[in-house]
């Protein structure tokens, strides 16, 4: 589970070339600008990841709010997002445990997201079915995958495994299950919602309702009009599948349903785009990716899935994948 703010320790401190106040610190596989001299290489302190939203009822955060706020789930507060200063992307946010009030013996890795009240932004989507339910992991897993920033420790062994690359695509993620009892079942990625809205429309149109079995799930990402601001400039309601599970369990794309492989993501050439070098370069060879999806349009960025046949990692969680987003990509949207 994603750890929007925790206890970490700084790696090194770097000069920013024709930079008098500012340097750049990196956590894990993150870089972050800081003020110059404002912290030190291996001192503790917390790591906010970008989709932070810092709560301005918490004085610690009450600065942020001159940046500009946004209001989500009753929370007001600051949202962080990649921004370039002096031509370095910087992503996150670093402050001392003694200024949010913590305890300086607090250990390494310790989630402090609920303590100081820091939730993930979700920006709405427009298009939306009546709500019936919550989502059920009984034959798929809720949707996510890590970002390789955050997986620094593993990238040596990372390197040494077998990866299938495919473009991240921009949307709203969807799962269509077929339970045991042959009955249909669509959910966003927290909810249930009706099969007679134009999300199931969408999905029904490719062919893929028909073509699973009882205990089979698809999952998409919807994009289009209305939906994370159309970034992909899609003329229509369009889902792109990603992953296909039977009782839980991950399937191959070779054997996914005709239906499913015909509505895919886009897949990439697996040695191209194989884990190798540092995880700087790797950050670097997706920055500017685009025209998978649509041409001459940035791509959100790419995910790499484990290949089957290959021990399971204990740091790995069930999604079986991680993630590197376009920086490009998010600046352009001021994500």
């Amino acid at each position: 589970m994603r750890k929007l703010a925790s206890i970490r320790h700084i790696g090194t401190i770097e000069p920013i070339e024709q930079a008098d106040r500012i340097e750049v610190a990196t956590v894990d596989g993150w870089r972050v600008v800081v003020g110059k001299n404002q912290f030190k290489p291996g001192q503790k302190i917390v790591f906010f990841e970008t989709d932070s939203l810092l709560p301005t009822s918490n004085l610690a955060f009450e600065s942020f709010a001159k940046r500009g706020t946004v209001d989500f789930a009753g929370i007001q507060g600051h949202v962080l997002r990649t921004v370039k200063l002096k031509g370095v992307y910087s992503q996150g946010l670093i402050m001392g445990l003694e200024e949010l009030g913590l305890d300086p013996d607090m250990a390494p890795g310790t989630d402090v997201s609920q303590q100081l009240g820091v939730v993930k932004y979700e920006a709405p989507v427009a298009v939306g079915s009546k709500i019936i339910g919550s989502f059920d992991s009984a034959f798929a897993p809720k949707t996510d995958a890590p970002r390789l920033q955050n997986l620094a420790d593993y990238w040596e062994e990372i390197q040494q495994l077998a990866w299938v690359p495919s473009v991240k695509v921009d949307g709203a993620s969807h799962t269509l299950v077929r339970d045991r009892d042959n009955q249909l079942k669509l959910f966003t990625r927290n909810r249930q919602i009706v099969l007679d809205g134009p999300e199931y429309e969408a999905i029904s149109e490719t062919g893929i309702p028909e073509s699973l079995v009882c205990g089979q799930a698809v999952q998409f990402e919807l994009c289009g009009p209305k939906i994370q601001s159309n970034r992909l400039k899609l003329k229509r309601l369009t889902p792109f599948v990603f992953a296909v599970w039977f009782n839980h369990q991950p399937v191959e794309w070779s054997d996914w349903p005709k239906a499913a492989r015909q509505a895919s993501v886009p897949q990439l050439d697996a040695e191209q785009w194989r884990p190798e070098g540092s995880i700087e370069e790797m950050i670097e060879k997706v920055d500017g990716i685009r025209g998978y999806v649509t041409k001459d349009i940035l791509d959100e960025g790419v995910v790499w899935k484990l290949a089957s046949g290959q021990r399971l990692p204990s740091w790995l969680e069930e999604n079986l994948n991680f993630k590197i987003i376009n920086n490009k990509y998010l600046l352009k949207h001021k994500l």
